[in-house]
């Protein structure tokens, strides 16, 4: 079979308001939902190497709906809008890239912003050179061997707020760090608060997928990244025998209880000081990547944001300070 290479000629990163567009994306996610009229359209996420971008098709809906899939490549057609200070395409049709259209898969694969490797080496060596039990250094060895590769590249979470590549370990290293500093100040069990912030969100590993397309595994969608996390912390502590059993049973509960209320899905609340403090500062570290996510995207002097639900409320647009990536 003959194959015809594709140069793709339009970004994501250099779509303006009012643009056609003609170009081939990845379609990573893809829901249904409903106007206030009760008609039915589809909200898109859609995706080069360059970044991602949100389309609908307003229009049409069950006819594209029965020829895209999730994680595959389409040529869309449409036009970019603006919407609450974002972008987005209006879709008018889809159509798959054909068997003998030869395309660059890297045109089409998500970038981290950052060294992934870097970052998770310098946030492994910042906890190994902070613990003081040596069956818990054993731990973090074990936890590197067997889950660095898929953590340093992996989704802090589907949406929300570090949903990308890398997102997983920038949200642990940074709680990681804010677990030194609130330690040290607040006089907690330092190798408790480092271990507990390093490891809570291991389950996100399992519980959902990012590539080709970003899903939640059938594991994920019954029991959730908090159950399957402590499943995963149980299987390193069987690979590292001697772990004391009050250090075992505490690191548990800073995994279970780190979402801090039931109603938001932990087994239990904090009852601990260092499982409050870690609840603490993960919403921080959560909530404030929302706010600078929320500003990165936003049009100059567009003043105040659209409605945020994931916070429940619009914030002020604010210049990233000086210095921040």
């Amino acid at each position: 079979m003959t194959l015809f290479q594709h140069v793709k000629t339009q970004w994501i990163s250099d779509l303006k308001s009012g643009q056609a567009v003609e170009a081939p994306f990845r379609v990573v996610q893809i829901s249904r939902r409903h106007k206030k009229d009760g008609s039915l359209f589809l909200a898109l996420t859609l995706m080069d190497r360059t970044g991602k971008m949100d389309a609908k098709v307003w229009d049409h809906v069950e006819k594209v709906e029965k020829a895209i899939t999730a994680g595959e490549i389409f040529t869309v057609s449409g036009t970019v809008h603006e919407y609450h200070g974002r972008r987005e395409i209006h879709i008018r049709n889809v159509q798959k890239i054909s068997d003998n259209m030869d395309v660059d898969g890297k045109d089409f694969s998500e970038n981290a912003a950052f060294d992934v490797d870097a970052r998770f080496d310098a946030m492994i060596a910042f906890v190994s050179q902070r613990l003081k039990n040596p069956e818990l250094n054993h731990l973090l060895e074990a936890f590197s061997l067997n889950h660095g590769e898929a953590f340093s590249r992996h989704y802090g979470a589907q949406k929300i707020h570090h949903a990308r590549i890398g997102g997983l370990l920038e949200h642990t290293d940074s709680m990681v760090r804010l677990a030194a500093m609130v330690a040290d100040h607040y006089e907690l069990d330092s190798d408790i608060m480092l271990m507990g912030a390093l490891l809570h969100d291991l389950g996100k590993l399992r519980e959902f997928c990012a590539e080709p397309a970003i899903q939640a595994t059938f594991q994920g969608g019954l029991l959730g990244h908090i159950v399957i996390s402590l499943e995963m912390f149980n299987d390193l502590c069987r690979r590292v025998p001697g772990i004391p059993e009050e250090i075992r049973l505490h690191l548990q509960h800073l995994i279970v209880s780190h979402h801090g209320e039931r109603e938001f899905g932990s087994p239990e609340v904090p009852k601990t000081r260092e499982a409050m403090a870690l609840h603490a500062i993960d919403l921080l570290d959560s909530k404030l990547a929302i706010f600078l996510e929320a500003s990165r995207h936003a049009i100059p002097d567009q003043g105040f944001s659209d409605y945020i639900p994931a916070i429940s409320r619009r914030i002020l647009i604010q210049n990233p300070a000086e210095g921040d990536d």
